[in-house]
């Protein structure tokens, strides 16, 4: 048994008897040579009081090794740090992720907001008040204006696809011929709808011509001056005329002359002459003014009404 006091390996003072230390379990009868451990101090002793010359460990040199805990301590916060690193890194990660990805889209949502609010409205197709189909009478047409801020119609009556430089809506129009209305709405941001079409068939009848059968011994001339002088009472006066687009006229037959006016402007004044259809008692006839020629029928009798180039004329 070895009579060592300290122990080679970790420092350890080992009791009298002891074969292994009680620190790091070394084995003290497997000490190989006690030379190699002068170089931990210049303090000797001798075991058992012997002659054998032996060098021991100065315990006051040695360097203790890092005791268990102390490494299992160190371990720990080596985790710890490795752990806040990574936390760190994923937290900044997610940051950087979400910028760019939630934050550029609610810039990104908050600039088309912006835009929409300059062009962007969704307008409703203008409405009319009469459906299109075919009418024998003229009929009167209304627009009726969508929703919306400011909102303007133009339309169009030849077909064409309106624009903002078409027509403006403002008053119920009167069809008098085949007419294919068009309209869009714009509001005061440029908004603009879709393009409300409608056809309407105006064929206007006319009245039947019944011509009297009457006896009569009136030499065909004076028959013929009797009827001139007849179609100059029934045409004489001013009558209004409504085009399908809404536009008025007015036409004045008096003393041999025509006058055409829009109600503030003359559009001509001229003398006329005239020849009428014989047999109808005066209610057909053509007139001639100048370049212009307008075909009259006053037929029926009595309505205060004629038509002048088959527009409804009504007196005035």
């Amino acid at each position: 048994m070895s009579d060592l006091r300290f122990c080679p390996k970790c420092g350890t003072k080992i009791e009298t008897g002891e074969r292994f230390c009680g620190n790091c379990g070394y084995d003290t009868e497997t000490v190989p040579n006690f030379e190699e451990t002068e170089q931990f101090g210049d303090h000797s002793e001798l075991a058992g009081g012997g002659s054998n010359k032996q060098r021991w460990v100065d315990p006051q040199v040695i360097v203790k090794p890092v005791s268990p805990n102390q490494g299992k301590q160190s371990s720990r916060i080596a985790i710890v740090i490795i752990l806040i690193v990574v936390g760190s890194l994923v937290l900044i990660g997610g940051t950087a992720f979400w910028w760019f990805s939630q934050g550029q889209h609610l810039f990104g949502k908050s600039g088309s907001s912006v835009g929409s609010q300059t062009n962007s409205a969704v307008l409703d197709l203008p409405a009319y008040s009469l459906s299109e189909g075919s009418y024998s009478t003229e009929q009167q047409v209304a627009i009726s204006i969508p929703a919306g801020e400011s909102v303007q119609v133009y339309y169009t009556i030849d077909g064409s696809d309106p624009t903002v430089n078409s027509a403006k809506y403002q008053n119920p129009m009167v069809l008098q011929t085949n007419t294919t209305l068009k309209s869009i709405a714009v509001d005061k941001n440029g908004n603009q709808s879709g393009i409300k079409t409608a056809t309407y068939n105006i064929a206007i009848s006319q009245p039947a011509t019944t011509q009297p059968q009457t006896t009569t011994t009136t030499p065909a001339a004076s028959t013929n001056a009797d009827e001139r002088a007849q179609f100059e009472s029934n045409i004489a006066g001013t009558w209004k005329v409504r085009d399908s687009s809404g536009f008025v006229l007015y036409y004045t037959f008096s003393g041999g002359r025509v006058n055409v006016t829009d109600g503030g402007s003359d559009y001509f004044d001229d003398v006329y002459s005239f020849n009428i259809s014989p047999g109808n008692n005066g209610t057909i006839g053509t007139i001639d003014a100048g370049t212009h020629s307008f075909s009259i029928d006053c037929n029926p009798l009595g309505d205060n009404a004629i038509y002048i180039n088959g527009m409804y004329a009504s007196f005035n």
